[in-house]
């Protein structure tokens, strides 16, 4: 699933950059890459949400300490050092980002995500933890999804708003159950075809989605689901097909993480030197930006491979006596 991740992690670069030209004023409302990005917001991070519940039985599999700290080593400390990160950043870079830094919402972290993305790893934090304890009561698989998609209707109609990340959280909840609970027929339906079958069965599963929200998105209607599965399932047998010819984007699927942490960074920093040569070009800096914010994260994450210090992204899980003499490691 690392080649799903990939070119997941590549649209939510794009998704982010894009975004930051619209918020600047760069971009029109009726522009291209504006239309691209909402066709992106449709499913790459209920992508993600997905792939994360595939992996969901891992955890079942310990005590509930053991589980509580392996979300804290690796969704609560990432969370709370880049959120100091990117503070820092906004202090330095003021001059270049639309947002400028607000020490007021920063005290606010534990209630209230800041900066870029962070909004993933709190949601898939209380996420994962209601579902953890969901199969802990041993319910059955139905109940486990009627519950879920009740969540979804509700956080829809923003039920949860007294508490938005909250809110945010039970309206992904759906999509990591949904991994969770199906995780065998979900890999048998993407690893069965053949190469050339899963990419045209790819193309056509995004070309439906796509279908799908042109006649229906003009409705106001709790849709998200219907519109989100196609386009998972078609980029999880897109990657599939592409991994026989290239694994680059397993490469980035194994980063992701360090990615989406990094790349604000990058991106923002490529984007001020384009302003300080002169370069105002939206196709040209969205471009740019992006490779920056994919290709640098990922030499970033790299070298701390390479150096041993993987503190900067996550705090590694403690490896069992059987691990430490297979070299066997995880990542989620």
């Amino acid at each position: 699933m690392d080649g799903c991740k990939g070119l997941a992690i590549v649209l939510v670069v794009y998704g982010h950059v894009s975004g930051g030209y619209r918020t600047s004023g760069v971009l029109k409302a009726d522009s291209f890459y504006l239309a691209a990005r909402n066709w992106v917001y449709l499913f790459h991070m209920p992508a993600f949400f997905l792939l994360s519940g595939l992996f969901a039985r891992r955890g079942l599999a310990y005590p509930f300490r053991h589980f509580l700290e392996s979300r804290v080593r690796r969704l609560v400390y990432p969370y709370v050092l880049w959120t100091g990160i990117y503070f820092a950043a906004q202090e330095v870079m003021t001059r270049f980002v639309n947002n400028p830094p607000d020490p007021g919402r920063l005290a606010r972290f534990l209630w209230e995500p800041y900066g870029y993305g962070l909004w993933f790893l709190y949601s898939l934090l209380l996420i994962s933890l209601l579902y953890y304890g969901l199969q802990l009561a041993k319910l059955p698989k139905l109940a486990i999804l009627l519950g879920a998609l009740g969540l979804h209707l509700a956080a829809w109609f923003d039920v949860f708003g007294f508490w938005p990340i909250f809110n945010t959280a039970m309206f992904n909840f759906i999509f990591y159950a949904m991994g969770g609970l199906y995780m065998d027929r979900i890999f048998i339906l993407i690893e069965k075809p053949g190469m050339p079958l899963s990419i045209v069965a790819g193309i056509l599963l995004l070309g439906l989605m796509t279908g799908l929200y042109l006649v229906l998105g003009r409705f106001a209607l709790p849709l998200a689901v219907v519109f989100a599965l196609p386009g998972i399932i078609g980029l999880a047998l897109l990657a599939r097909g592409i991994a026989h010819f290239s694994g680059a984007a397993s490469v980035l699927g194994f980063y992701s993480l360090e990615i989406y942490l990094g790349h604000p960074l990058f991106s923002i920093g490529a984007r001020a030197v384009l302003g300080r040569i002169g370069i105002h070009s939206p196709t040209i800096g969205i471009a740019v930006c992006v490779l920056a914010g994919v290709l640098l994260s990922l030499l970033l994450a790299m070298a701390c491979n390479k150096r041993k210090f993987p503190y900067l992204f996550r705090i590694p899980d403690k490896k069992t006596k059987q691990e430490d003499e297979t070299g066997a490691s995880s990542r989620s």
